[in-house]
């Protein structure tokens, strides 16, 4: 490989890393921002969900700038504003100007979804071989950075607004630095989003629908399940927040082997032995005694479950016109925010009625439909992509 393409990987696989730090040191101190605003539980779900949706708008608009002029410029401009959503959540005086910023945090992110995907499959597409769940798990890396960030601010007493302008100016200088090496690719058919139903919507509705139960299971997991250990489980407040670092620790080490595994075998063989996996691990979860075995079964969950969104854009991109990539992209992210609604709205109702076991049967009972999908994976091969 080019040194030029080897920096764009890495410029790429940058842009994952700060939507993931940006998101954790934002949502690890919902605490803080709650007692400065002295709002609810209630409240803060209801900023939460604004977030998801107004994040749709996001990767919409992100499809249609990418379209006008190139994907490199719709991602540059998306990690900017995640970066300017960050300062303007440390800043904001009051409670309007706190929602305007999630506002444009959630526009941020949107774009930032779509944008690090469009790049992601282009690095791929030139690599000649499966790089998507590495890229994918940057984003874990950054989720990982952004947590302890937070955790260490908090130590230190650290003002909620001086931590998040930090975090504001690592994004821009990083943005300064990897944005002249992102691939300056542009669709050929302008006007495709604008025609809508032009768009190839087959693969984006099987890919997409991956999507959403995924992240319906992925909200669900990451939201509840310190909550079902202390509250089901009678785990101690030291050990509950352990499922999540299971969940997350299972993620990681499906992401940066699973493009192993594609290229050893194949990857429908790669979903449908990770949609079992995953299986696997919600039953252990859901019929856990103890909270050890809980830990152990998030773990499993994570290992399986983690390599279908990297994967689902991948084959995406092999099924779909040059012409119609990044549009294609866009409008698939949005199932994104749909299954965390989702997830997080099911599971939490069932939550709030005191049926946390019960609560992660949602989950479990839709993953399974993944293996519906798993023979059109196929498109995610790099070398059967080149043969179609």
């Amino acid at each position: 490989m080019t040194p030029a393409l080897t920096r764009t990987r890495v410029a790429v696989a940058a842009g994952f890393f700060l939507q993931g730090l940006v998101f954790a040191a934002i949502v690890t101190q919902t605490p803080r921002i709650k007692d400065k605003f002295d709002f609810d539980d209630g409240a803060l779900t209801g900023i939460l969900v604004m977030v998801a949706v107004v994040s749709g708008v996001g990767s919409v608009l992100a499809g249609m700038l990418a379209e006008r002029r190139t994907s490199a410029v719709a991602f540059k401009l998306a990690l900017a504003t995640i970066g300017l959503g960050a300062l303007m959540v440390g800043l904001a005086p009051n409670l309007g100007l706190l929602l305007a910023a999630f506002v444009i945090y959630g526009l941020g992110v949107g774009g930032v979804d779509a944008g690090m995907n469009m790049q992601g499959v282009r690095v791929q597409k030139a690599y000649g071989r499966s790089i998507m769940a590495n890229f994918h798990g940057m984003w874990s890396v950054g989720g990982i950075a952004g947590a302890l960030y937070a955790s260490g601010a908090a130590e230190i007493d650290l003002p909620l607004a001086i931590s998040l302008v930090i975090v504001a100016v690592v994004v821009w200088a990083v943005v300064l630095w990897a944005s002249p090496a992102f691939i300056e690719a542009q669709e050929h058919e302008a006007g495709l989003s604008a025609k809508g139903l032009d768009l190839p919507w087959r693969p984006i509705l099987i890919f997409g629908l991956v999507v959403l139960l995924f992240y319906a299971a992925d909200t669900g997991i990451l939201t509840w399940s310190s909550v079902y250990l202390e509250d089901a489980l009678d785990a101690t407040k030291t050990i509950a927040p352990l499922a999540y670092g299971a969940y997350q620790a299972g993620a990681l080490f499906s992401r940066f082997g699973g493009d192993f595994l594609v290229r050893r075998i194949c990857a429908p063989s790669v979903v449908a032995i990770g949609t079992t996996v995953g299986i696997v691990g919600l039953v252990t979860v859901v019929s856990a005694a103890a909270p050890f075995v809980a830990i152990a079964g998030f773990f499993v969950a994570g290992l399986g479950l983690a390599i279908l969104a990297p994967l689902a854009f991948a084959a995406l991109a092999g099924a779909v016109p040059a012409a119609a990539l990044d549009v294609a992209i866009a409008r698939m992210n949005i199932a994104n925010y749909l299954g965390a609604i989702l997830g997080g709205g099911l599971i939490g109702a069932a939550a709030t009625a005191d049926h946390l076991r019960w609560a992660f049967v949602i989950p479990l009972v839709l993953i399974p439909i993944v293996l519906l999908t798993a023979k059109s994976f196929r498109t995610a091969d790099p070398d059967v992509v080149e043969a179609v």
